[in-house]
């Protein structure tokens, strides 16, 4: 176990939490958000998803404060409040999250590299061989233990903060009210002239927001490893405030400083504006080095998110007691050495000389798996709150009420095909849930055989049908 000297502190965990949501969203956020919506509907999609982003962050908060002895964030919920079988899919569900983020944080590593060295581009094969090897690499350092990959990360997300500082200090002279506040904003795109509507736009724009966001509940995540539970609820706020304000800043700079048309077009957006500054060419470079460092850091934290899911689940016997296994430093090592041969083997997909549709797909089926642990851990806060409503402020349920409506929102704005290729994630890992039950000489109860039996049926056809091209991802 964890010695008391590994113990993670305030600013630790706030740079773990900032490293897990500042990753891929802050460098190409205005290019998605305005193909979708024009600057005032987007930014009334950050005003509805950042208070629904707040709203879970304060469920995370307040099942932290009465529920201080589960230590392991949105596994423990769900497991507390509706048994072992969704618990285990929720750590499941996030755990996949985490290696599906790295897979697409890798892909954008590349084309980013691929862009800055122009004609000398890396060969797929040359990528994928040089990606292994970080891959290992961050392996090696969470082998030394999970302080050491905190304090890493730390550096790490210090570094990538530099070129998003610089252009919110820079860029907001180059603010233009004429690009902001574009004509008949409600009826039409400015990027495509394609028509639109308000609530269009908002929903359009809440699966990217709501990916910026994922990583809130970081903190919750390695409780386990707090030196306390007060630490553990002043992170989540201040690590969401601090990302909210970050990105606000950086949509609203962006899109009042370049044409909709031509932000919409860009490869690197922020480069665009970067570069309209005293910094000048020089701006794309470093923002296409601030990408490739704050993806890696971003991959990081979530190793460390990932790992730490795996490993709670185990010790409460939902996954084989093989994940339980820590070495002398305290890191799970059976755990990461999964969630590194999951990533090395996707990572086969990094061949294709399609890099952004590599990064697209993982980032879209990792969005829809959080979905899944963020509804239970909702959901869970309102059982409890309901339980204690004669003890407690009223207030307490409506938060919970709310960040389970934002959740189930989100799940309807990401798009319920898209949680079709959930199944196949859920199929295969209940294997591993029936593997951990026989270790522990028990069935799963009926109602789980029952879901089981029908996620390993639609896994099957789903695959078939990927197979054979019926169904991509």
């Amino acid at each position: 176990m964890a010695k008391k000297e590994e113990k993670l502190g305030l600013w630790l965990l706030v740079f773990v939490a900032l490293g897990s949501m500042i990753g891929s969203g802050i460098f190409n956020s205005p290019k998605d958000l305005i193909q979708v919506a024009n600057p005032q509907g987007t930014l009334i999609a950050w005003i509805v998803g950042g208070l629904g982003a707040l709203m879970l962050a304060l469920v995370f908060v307040y099942l932290a404060a009465r529920k201080p002895d589960l230590k392991s964030g949105v596994y423990a919920y769900a497991r507390d409040g509706f048994g072992d079988y969704m618990g285990f899919n929720s750590a499941w569900g996030y755990w996949s999250v985490g290696w599906l983020g790295n897979i697409s944080y890798l892909a954008l590593f590349f084309k980013t590299l691929n862009d800055l060295l122009g004609e000398r581009a890396l060969s797929p094969f040359t990528a994928f061989l040089i990606g292994s090897a970080l891959l290992w690499f961050f392996y090696a350092i969470l082998m030394a233990g999970i302080r050491e990959g905190a304090i890493l990360n730390f550096i790490v997300t210090t570094a990538k903060l530099i070129p998003i500082l610089l252009i919110i200090i820079l860029g907001i002279s180059l603010v233009r009210s004429d690009l902001f506040f574009t004509a008949d904003w409600h009826n039409r795109l400015a990027s495509t002239g394609e028509p639109t509507a308000p609530l269009l736009q908002v929903k359009e724009a809440m699966a990217i927001i709501l990916w910026c966001f994922v990583g809130m509940e970081a903190a919750s995540v390695l409780s386990g490893r707090a030196k306390s539970q007060k630490t553990v609820r002043l992170t989540i706020i201040l690590s969401l405030l601090i990302v909210l304000a970050v990105y606000m800043l950086i949509t609203f700079i962006a899109m009042s400083s370049v044409p909709a048309e031509e932000l919409a077009a860009s490869d690197t957006p922020l480069s665009l504006v970067l570069s309209r500054t005293a910094i000048g060419a020089a701006g794309g470079i470093i923002i296409k080095l601030g990408i490739m460092v704050s993806v890696l850091g971003a991959s990081l934290s979530w190793i460390l998110l990932s790992v730490e899911t795996l490993y709670a689940a185990a010790q409460d016997g939902v996954l084989p007691r093989t994940f339980r296994k820590v070495n002398r430093k305290g890191t799970p090592v059976n755990a990461l050495l999964l969630t590194q041969c999951f990533t090395q083997l996707f990572l086969l997909s990094i061949l294709s000389p399609q890099l952004n549709e590599t990064y697209l797909a993982a980032i879209t089926i990792a969005t829809t798996l959080v979905l899944i642990p963020y509804l239970l851990s909702s959901l869970y806060a309102v059982k409890i709150a309901l339980s204690l409503r004669k003890k407690e402020s009223p207030h307490h349920l409506v938060i919970a009420l709310l960040g389970t409506l934002y959740s189930l929102y989100v799940i309807y704005a990401v798009g319920i095909r898209y949680l079709v290729l959930s199944i196949l994630f859920y199929g295969i890992g209940s294997l591993l849930f029936i593997r951990a039950k026989r270790e522990q000489k028990k069935q799963p109860k009926r109602w789980e055989w029952a879901v089981i039996i029908i996620l390993l049926i639609g896994s099957v056809i789903i695959a078939s049908l990927m197979l054979s091209g019926k169904i991509k991802p």
